[in-house]
């Protein structure tokens, strides 16, 4: 099938203003897609065609069917402590507060403050704040009840952080980035009869396939 795909879009390139792109991609969403204000690039013409856009239809979001579409984490304040210590490389204590104080398009953190008892520190763009709480000594449970070990990246950036007593609740959606096509919407949309086009045409906004 992969060998067929090739063949028959042979020759075949995403142009956006008459330009080949790149089509970031990665493995799932949360409904959403954002732009490139999660790298901290800035948005300009030439990269106009990576939006946030909703990844659903009539019936809903394509992929809520699916373990990664939401996630939760119930992490005790020692551990985070500890954990935002060794990956920032900035010992702040023990954790007093932790919030998400930038969002960009479709909800996606861009910049997270964590305040601990020897000082505060401020992390920016979606892959230093998924590495920042990322690491060993926690359980994400997916949506469909199943538990994995944490790894040295949170799964995506689109979560919302609370504390109660000595826990923080990080609860989110999609595994990845969040730029571009969701390889798992992409197989979604296949399922209900969408092609290639339409696939490409929703997850990279005024585009034209030659």
């Amino acid at each position: 099938t992969t060998n067929q795909a090739v063949e028959e879009t042979k020759g075949q390139v995403v142009r956006y203003q008459g330009q080949i792109v790149t089509t970031y991609y990665y493995s799932t969403s949360c409904g959403k897609t954002t732009n490139l204000e999660a790298w901290g690039t800035e948005c300009n013409e030439q990269n106009a065609y990576l939006q946030s856009v909703e990844v659903k239809d009539s019936e809903g979001d394509y992929e809520q069917g699916l373990p990664w579409y939401r996630w939760e984490a119930d992490i005790p304040v020692e551990t985070l402590s500890n954990l935002i210590g060794i990956n920032t490389g900035k010992d702040i204590g023990a954790l007093q507060s932790l919030e998400v104080t930038k969002e960009g398009p479709g909800g996606v953190a861009l910049q997270i403050c964590a305040v601990g008892e020897k000082g505060q520190l401020t992390v920016e763009t979606e892959n230093k704040i998924r590495r920042a709480l990322g690491g060993s000594g926690y359980e994400i449970q997916k949506r469909d009840g199943t538990n994995v070990a944490s790894s040295s990246l949170l799964p995506s950036a689109f979560f919302t952080i609370q504390r109660e007593g000595d826990i923080f609740f990080i609860k989110g959606g999609g595994y990845g980035h969040g730029i571009g096509m969701s390889q798992n919407g992409a197989n979604e949309m296949a399922k209900k009869g969408k092609n290639y086009i339409d696939i490409l045409t929703l997850f990279f906004q005024g585009i034209t396939v030659e």
